[in-house]
């Protein structure tokens, strides 16, 4: 399986995207909270031994990598949009906006699961 990597940022490694180019204090406040929500849901791919800090304000903001099985990202991305209004690219946003309109469309089969009962 290939994961779309996105959500690392320069930390003197100049083929990394610079976080601070990303900051959008105009971005639409519903938008940026269904990216913060969709970030922090995430299905759990990697964890690590140390904790990343934040390139903005130093705060550390976590040790692990989350996916939705397309895309995967830091932990930390997540306080990145929330706290500093660092804006997703639109292919991402529009990525999150199909994922989560599929959500909100699905049918629950509870057949299976009552059948279990004893």
């Amino acid at each position: 399986m290939k994961l779309i990597r996105i959500g690392y940022w320069s930390d003197g490694d100049e083929t990394w995207p610079d976080v601070h180019g990303f900051v959008d204090a105009d971005w639409d406040e519903d938008e940026r909270l269904d990216a913060v929500h969709y970030l922090r849901r995430g299905v759990l791919v990697h964890a690590y031994l140390g904790l990343s800090r934040c390139r903005m304000c130093g705060k550390f903001n976590g040790s692990v990598e989350l996916s939705d099985l397309v895309y995967v990202w830091p932990e930390g991305l997540a306080h990145y949009v929330s706290e500093h209004n660092v804006r997703l690219p639109g292919e991402f946003m529009g990525h999150i906006k199909t994922r989560t309109d599929l959500m909100d469309d699905v049918e629950i089969d509870d057949s299976w699961w009552r059948g279990l009962r004893r």
